[in-house]
Formats: structure tokens, sequence, C-alpha cells
């Protein structure tokens, strides 16, 4: 008998990708998928008034769910789903695999957290890691913690104290007080500091190394 795994996904062409590849190389069954939180969790709360025998042909073991919904984002549908039924794993599945997003699925308590551009059997292995009880979260961490450290090393004092203060999404105004500089020389050191790591502003920044 296939193993029950449920997706939420706000791109119907993932879902069925996904669901496809699963089911065919997979022990993996996918009876169901969802564009939305609020259609995942109302669904579950549909399952928890069926008959215990049906409810366990249906009832998923793993839920994938995608760390960027339309409007929201699956955490915290990750901690709803553990709140409520704890014997559920979610595995978060994302474009993004910086440390942030990554902690935060570990604070929301996923189970594991996979990149939408890993490999297949990375995908397949972080399944069979979870399913068996483990976590599929430090990789991504030391990976991402990686990419901020060779950073790191190219950057001069000042620029490392003003790059951490922004990962700690500090303003400007704050960076001048703590540094004791003022916003001129702020705004130059960001400017150098942008141009070596190669993002074009803040925002970009926090998305590539938080």
């Amino acid at each position: 008998m296939k193993n029950i795994l449920y997706i939420v996904d706000d791109h119907n062409m993932v879902r069925n990708g996904l669901k496809a590849w699963l089911e065919q190389h997979t022990d993996w069954r996918v009876p169901k998928d969802f564009a939305s939180s609020k259609e995942c969790f109302d669904y579950l709360r549909c399952l928890s008034e069926l008959e215990e025998k049906l409810r366990k042909e249906i009832f998923p073991e793993i839920i994938i769910v995608d760390v960027q919904l339309i409007g929201e984002t699956g955490f915290a549908l990750v901690q709803q789903i553990g709140k409520k039924y704890p014997e559920i794993k979610c595995v978060m599945y994302s474009m993004f695999d910086t440390t942030g997003f990554v902690l935060q699925a570990k604070d929301s308590g996923a189970k594991g957290y996979i990149s939408k551009v890993a490999k297949e059997e990375e995908l397949a292995h972080c399944l069979e890691v979870v399913q068996n009880g483990g976590t599929y979260l430090e990789q991504y961490m030391a990976e991402a913690q990686n990419k901020v450290d060779s950073i790191v090393t190219v950057l001069s004092k000042q620029e490392r104290n003003i790059f951490e203060a922004i990962l700690q999404e500090k303003s400007n105004k704050e960076i001048c007080d703590e540094l004791f500089i003022s916003p001129r020389t702020v705004e130059n050191y960001t400017s150098r500091l942008y141009a070596k790591i190669g993002v074009k502003n803040r925002e970009e920044l926090l998305e590539r190394y938080k």
C-alpha cells in the first residue's frame, strides 16, 4: 500500500508535475493537492469527521507546503497543522534556501526543507528521512551559512558591521547610532557593500542572504 502525501502550492503546474513524478517514481500517493492553506486546513477538518477506517485510507502522513503562497506564507499553515494534527509531518518547498527561511521553517515545526531546484532524488531522500522520524533541515542551514561566510571574507571590518546590521533588519538610523557614523557614511559603505556582493538594494540582500 502506498503512503499518502498532500501538496500545497499556489501554482497548478508545480502541483501537477510534483504529483506525477512522486506517483510514478516513489511509493507516495497524492490523492489531494491544494492552492491555499485554507483549502488544505478545511479539508483536514472534514477528514476528522469521517469514520476511522475511511479516514486512514486518505489521511496524509506528510504534507509538502510551499513557503510562498498567494497573499500568505506556508509557515502559518505548518504551525496550524502541528497543533491540530501532530501526527502529520510537514516538508517546506521553496525557491529560496536562505538561512532565514530555513530557520522559520524549523521554528514553525516543519520536519524538512527542500529547494524547488533540487534534484528529484534529493526530494525522495528528504521524504524518506522525514517519514522515518528524522529531519531534513540542517543541510540547507549549513549551505546558507556558508554563503554568508564566503561573502564576509571580502568585506572590510566596517562593511561587515553594516552587512550584519542589515541582516538584523536594522534601519540606517540605528546603524548610525550603533557604529557612531553619519548617515552619509552609512550610505557610502552600503553602496560599496552592495557592489561587492552583487545586489542592488537592501531587499535583494535580505532575500539572498538572510
